[in-house]
């Protein structure tokens, strides 16, 4: 099974797809690419605006989507890209930003991220929220935060692109062969420029590990 853990295609939702022509421009990429499971993880920033705007602005970017999908389209999973900020452990409601039907919450770092700012928060998600907490894109970050917050008990999901760049890709491979961690790949699609070409460039770069972490996504999010 392909699944594609994040990707910005919901119309209007954030400025990864513009229209519901773009999104279902990048529903076709995916479909060629052989992607089964395409989770749908808006940009949600907490400091900006309120949970229930946001909400309602997914609910209605959904709508719009699933009325114009093809019958041949990957399955749709929807989900939120949610940035880390002080505080949002006291979030009412945060559940609503995990993918649909599990705890499971994609959540993206800031630049200025440093432990000691953000222990509490980061400490309440997991033990007192009690939410699976898969940190997006963490080939963007240092190593050593990075290996300290998969230590803490957090999971991983790692961008394609990360595979096919010399700056990265080394790295990128040993986390993903070695860590039990790395539960998650993505494209992170934004438009429809560069597709899918880096997601299979991926795939077969990593082989077998490929496989073991689809394995590992569909058993996190209760995929059959």
């Amino acid at each position: 099974m392909n699944i594609d853990f994040h990707a910005h295609i919901l119309p209007g939702a954030d400025h990864g797809s513009s229209s519901p022509e773009t999104s279902l421009r990048q529903v076709g990429l995916a479909r060629r690419a052989g992607i089964d499971v395409l989770a749908a993880t808006p940009h949600f920033y907490p400091n900006l605006e309120p949970l229930s705007e946001f909400l309602e602005r997914r609910k209605q970017a959904e709508i719009r989507l699933r009325e114009a999908l093809p019958e041949n389209a990957p399955k749709l999973l929807i989900g939120a890209e949610t940035h880390l900020c002080r505080g949002l452990e006291h979030m009412d409601s945060l559940e609503q930003l995990c993918f649909g039907g599990t705890k499971v919450l994609l959540l993206e770092m800031p630049h200025d991220f440093s432990i000691r700012a953000y222990e509490q928060t980061l400490d309440a998600l997991l033990y007192e929220r009690k939410l699976t907490v898969v940190l997006a894109h963490i080939d963007r970050y240092p190593t050593s935060v990075v290996d300290f917050l998969l230590e803490l008990g957090f999971l991983a999901q790692i961008n394609a692109e990360s595979f096919c760049h010399m700056r990265s890709r080394k790295r990128s491979m040993v986390w993903a062969q070695e860590l039990q961690s790395v539960v998650a790949l993505g494209s992170d699609l934004h438009g429809c420029e560069i597709g899918y070409r880096d997601f299979l460039k991926m795939k077969e770069r990593l082989g077998e590990t490929y496989t073991t972490i689809m394995s590992r996504t569909q058993e996190l999010l209760g995929i059959e």
